[in-house]
């Protein structure tokens, strides 16, 4: 049934002084029957185009060759134990397993698929003695999370839980009677609380600590061996973001004091062998550590400023270990407790590595991954004591084929060089013009940086270039480089994306009709801007769980929180910005836009899918859209990755078929190909 068939009225609002249209402002409403009736729709017309797409089975073989490997994360190390979630080859979601250090015998502590497929557990924090484990489960791929206890030696999952809603911390008593934390549920409206569970008393949750919920605040619950925290962060986006930090001693959990309050962010405490410490921006773009005393007053910088960017810190050993980040290489360093500098890390320079999170009290080790463009990620251990790394998880799969990375740059619109790195099959042909997929971020201070995409691997095997653009808007060059695209900047981010489109074309890698752009959430927001600005310029885009009504983003779920990153429309000057680069206002009626296929799902809970479903209905509801307009719904699918193997793989192979055929790839039964014309 056409769209334009049926009655619901065009919405229109005066926003300071623009007239807004929203046709299908209707299909916001999941509860309506319609909205229901078009995503079945969708799901037909999805279907149809993919069951005459020649290469969808051969693509699901290969994609089922490289994700359906042995995966292991989340690792935590509590004394002679180890714990880690694994997912072992042909099984749907990761199971969460227990080690001893003197028998080395390996026991599966949770098993969620009792539960369905659709269930996904994870690693929430351990006691200090490890006897007990607080595990996540998640039903779907929604960023809410129910909380569960289990004894790790019996094995006996307890009645008492935390509710679904949003994790805000977490911590175990230190007699290990009960446990601390602080949930926000998805409709809150009472005060923000801290509470504690006590296991002998599993009906009675006492508030510990509370604050008045004001628009835009948030209470986090942070802890060590001495001392319980609560951070609250509060603000406007005229004023900025603030937090408070007060303090209470486990002994005294009723009784808090302050210990500072309106320190503007970026502005981070934690706790630590019971002192305070906070990672700060003030007066070091780049990041220091500085311990506080317990007023709140500056002892000592115990990590000083450096010429690169701290991107992340854990403890081991009484000593501080930092990554810095700086021209796309990841660095480790230590340093001590009181401010003294231990060196640099010998570990893996190239490609990306990550610090893991520490999920109980500090050991003598820690874990960090590490991957690259051609490489999964692999798991190691550091141990302090020795200074030496050994690989806890080392990926197998299929052969790997070699990869050959280039870095170049590009003119943006106002004369900035900007990087790109292009990367490709060592072995690929060297005839031009190629096909050539690219993506970026551009947003909320995260580098670009190696890592290791199915996608991008498979379409390379096919001889494609992929583009990876360092544009403004995202953390590749520190904070400056994020203002420059951050908010009413964000068209410079997208002027960045599209002069890296225009330069591959003009020095002869590809052709627009051979070039194809994909990215998600922030990323697929920056695809569908850029498709709607230039949309010649691209072949076929592929959009996941993106933004793309910037006029209304603000009114669904969590997004509120990202003003800073996007501005507000109640705020004249970000509502002019936002509104010139919306990719669903910037439609026009006489264009055939890129063949698109966007990928939502009812889950999603930080871009709400009503962004695709409102785009995608403009699209084709037009007379002038002749290149296929698909999306590929889910009623589970969520914005975290914690869908099932089997229904992962199904979705990857979609996705490159879709770009296969849009891009003229040829791909036979026995894993060949050859570009073929349109």
């Amino acid at each position: 049934m056409p769209l334009r068939s049926l009655s619901f009225p065009v919405v229109e609002e005066n926003i300071h002084g623009v007239r807004v249209r929203d046709p299908y402002r209707w299909l916001e409403d999941r509860t309506r029957p319609e909205t229901t009736e078009w995503i079945e729709e969708q799901t037909t017309r999805c279907q149809a185009y993919f069951s005459v797409c020649g290469p969808f089975e051969e693509l699901r073989s290969r994609v089922e060759t490289l994700l359906d490997v042995e995966v292991v994360d989340q690792p935590v190390r509590v004394r002679r134990h180890c714990f880690f979630r694994r997912r072992s080859k042909g099984q749907e979601q990761p199971c969460i397993y227990a080690r001893g250090d003197v028998s080395g015998r390996e026991r599966i502590l949770v098993d969620p698929s009792a539960e369905g497929p659709f269930t996904s557990v994870g690693i929430h924090r351990i006691t200090d003695d490890a006897s007990f484990l607080a595990y996540e489960v998640k039903h779907g791929g929604g960023d809410a999370t129910e909380i569960r206890i289990i004894d790790t030696e019996s094995g006996r999952i307890f009645p008492d839980r935390v509710a679904t809603g949003y994790a805000r911390g977490f911590a175990f008593s230190l007699a290990n009677d009960g446990f601390y934390y602080c949930q926000e549920t998805t409709a809150c409206i009472e005060d923000q609380c801290i509470r504690f569970h006590s296991f002998f008393e599993p009906s009675e949750n006492r508030v510990v600590f509370s604050r008045g919920r004001v628009p835009g605040s948030r209470l986090v619950l942070i802890s060590d061996a001495i001392h319980l925290g609560a951070i609250w962060i509060h603000g406007d986006l005229a004023s900025g973001a603030y937090c408070d930090l007060f303090l209470a001693s486990r002994e005294q959990d009723g009784v808090w004091r302050q210990v500072f309050r309106n320190r503007k962010l970026p502005f981070t405490p934690f706790l630590a062998l019971g002192k305070i410490f906070v990672l700060s921006c003030e007066n070091a773009p780049n990041g220091q550590v500085v311990e506080l005393s317990q007023d709140g007053r500056e002892i000592r910088t115990v990590v000083p400023e450096t010429g690169m960017q701290l991107r992340q810190l854990v403890i081991a050993d009484r000593r501080f270990f930092v990554s810095y980040f700086k021209n796309g290489h990841t660095s480790l360093h230590g340093w001590t407790i009181e401010g003294g500098d231990s060196g640099v890390l010998d570990v893996p320079s190239d490609g990306t590595l990550r610090l893991l999170p520490q999920l109980s009290s500090p050991a003598d080790s820690f874990f960090y991954s590490h991957e690259s463009f051609a490489h999964p990620p692999k798991v190691y251990e550091y141990s302090a004591e020795t200074g030496k790394s050994f690989a806890l998880h080392d990926p197998t799969s299929s052969k790997k084929e070699a990869c050959e990375v280039r870095e170049y740059s590009f003119a943006g619109y106002d004369g900035t060089e900007i990087p790109i790195t292009l990367v490709k099959r060592t072995r690929s042909a060297r005839s031009r013009p190629q096909v050539a997929i690219m993506t970026s971020y551009g947003g909320f201070c995260m580098p670009v940086t190696p890592q290791y995409s199915v996608l991008a691997l498979i379409m390379m095997e096919f001889g494609a270039v992929f583009a990876l653009p360092h544009i403004r808007g995202g953390g590749d060059f520190g904070r400056s480089w994020h203002d420059a695209g951050r908010a009413r900047n964000r068209p410079t981010a997208i002027s960045d994306f599209i002069a890296a489109a225009e330069w591959l074309c003009a020095v002869g890698i590809t052709v627009p009709d051979k070039l194809a752009i994909f990215g998600g959430s922030n990323s697929g927001l920056l695809v569908g801007a850029a498709m709607t600005q230039r949309p010649h310029l691209f072949r076929a885009v592929l959009s996941i769980a993106p933004l793309l009504d910037m006029v209304r983003y603000e009114r669904f779920d969590q997004a509120v929180k990202w003003q800073r990153e996007y501005g507000s429309v109640e705020i004249r000057e970000d509502f002019h910005a936002l509104y010139a680069y919306s990719p669903y206002h910037h439609i026009e009626e006489s264009v055939d836009y890129p063949a698109t296929l966007f990928v939502s799902g009812d889950n999603d809970d930080r871009c709400n899918p009503a962004h695709v479903r409102k785009m995608a209905a403009y699209l084709q509801d037009r007379p002038a859209q002749s290149n296929p307009i698909l999306v590929d719904h889910s009623a589970e699918r969520g914005h975290s990755p914690m869908l099932p193997l089997s229904i992962r793989i199904d979705a990857l192979a979609r996705r490159l078929a879709f770009l296969c055929v849009e891009l003229g790839i040829e791909v036979s039964k026995e894993g060949s190909h050859e570009k073929v014309s349109r």
